[in-house]
């Protein structure tokens, strides 16, 4: 199995991965803290990765821009995690890559892939005492506390420690993935939305639902602790199944709006990106082409710039700027 991210492939460890290894798991900042000392060698990393990391469920973390793997997560049944339907999550990551948010980034694609797919009911993560930085990874996953023990048993470094274990279940989860950034105010709703624009040789990827009377962006509300970024690479994934890469971001739009379908007044910020999905097979599908999503059907349809003028269509401003994108990100208004 290879998971996706916006900046990170995880894909399983290899042999001749050994050498990265060995950069990052010989700093003694980074085994230590997570109850393994810092490797040796070249030689010693590869047989370890042979040994422990080339196991199911255990992923090298690879950054995109490079290619190369900066750290590791997995799901491992052990003692905290003995039961068929659950796991605990581990994790370790190169110091130069510390702060930049990469390991909450891998771990929320891990979760998903063990909630959504694996259909775990409870994932457990815990930490020595002392471990500030994993504490912080855990506390931003939206872990929960369960317990701390004293003398926990740290047998590759010949020691006990004070260990805090916290717990993710099915529930909380879906709770958290689903939580999408939307209310009811005051007799309206604010939104918080990204789209992604799509165009091939003058045409536009647009698409409607049973719901909707008009065209829309594929696209949608980002959620509680996603970028603009993860949300739109996210959503299209979910719509058309692919990963588009992003090419910039275009505009952010300030709508104030009366939706055609539920009439309530709108107030809504929305990111708009121009992605590349000129790798993905996606051009293959046809002029036009439906998808189901959960319980609704997509039907998407490649428009020409000169028909979007008159169809029924949404954002407006796109029916006259769609010709002309900006080069640098733009903030703009849109009243109806």
């Amino acid at each position: 199995m290879i998971l996706q991210t916006e900046r990170l492939i995880l894909r399983p460890w290899e042999e001749d991965d050994a050498e990265e290894c060995y950069r990052y798991a010989k700093d003694p900042l980074v085994g230590p803290a997570a109850g393994w000392p810092p490797h040796t060698s070249v030689g010693e990393s590869r047989r370890i990765i042979r040994e422990m990391l080339m196991a199911p469920e255990i992923y090298a973390i690879v950054l995109k821009e490079t290619g190369l793997p900066v750290g590791s997560i997995g799901l491992h049944h052990n003692d905290l995690a003995p039961g068929e339907d659950e796991a605990e999550l581990g994790y370790w990551i190169g110091a130069p890559y510390w702060g930049r948010g990469l390991v909450p980034e891998a771990a929320r694609a891990v979760l998903n892939y063990a909630f959504d797919v694996l259909k775990l009911e409870r994932v457990w993560c815990g930490y020595y005492d002392g471990n500030e930085r994993s504490k912080r990874v855990q506390k931003k996953l939206g872990f929960k506390y369960q317990w701390t023990t004293d003398e926990v048993p740290v047998p590759q470094m010949g020691e006990t420690r004070k260990g805090h274990v916290n717990l993710m279940t099915r529930a909380d989860w879906s709770e958290l993935s689903h939580r999408d950034i939307s209310l009811l105010s005051g007799g309206g709703k604010f939104n918080y939305r990204v789209c992604g624009i799509m165009i091939r040789d003058r045409e536009v990827l647009a698409m409607k639902d049973e719901r909707s009377p008009y065209f829309y962006l594929p696209g949608g509300r980002a959620k509680m602790g996603e970028t603009a970024e993860q949300a739109v690479v996210r959503e299209i994934g979910e719509e058309l199944g692919v990963t588009p890469r992003i090419v910039r971001p275009l505009w952010l739009n300030q709508a104030f709006f009366t939706e055609d379908v539920d009439r309530l007044r709108h107030h809504e910020l929305c990111v708009y990106f121009l992605l590349d999905v000129s790798d993905t097979g996606l051009d293959g599908r046809g002029d036009s082409f439906t998808l189901r999503e959960g319980e609704h059907t997509h039907r998407f349809e490649w428009i020409t710039f000169e028909r979007l003028k008159d169809e029924y269509f949404y954002p407006g401003f796109l029916k006259t700027e769609i010709g002309s994108l900006p080069e640098h990100f733009t903030i703009r208004t849109e009243f109806e």
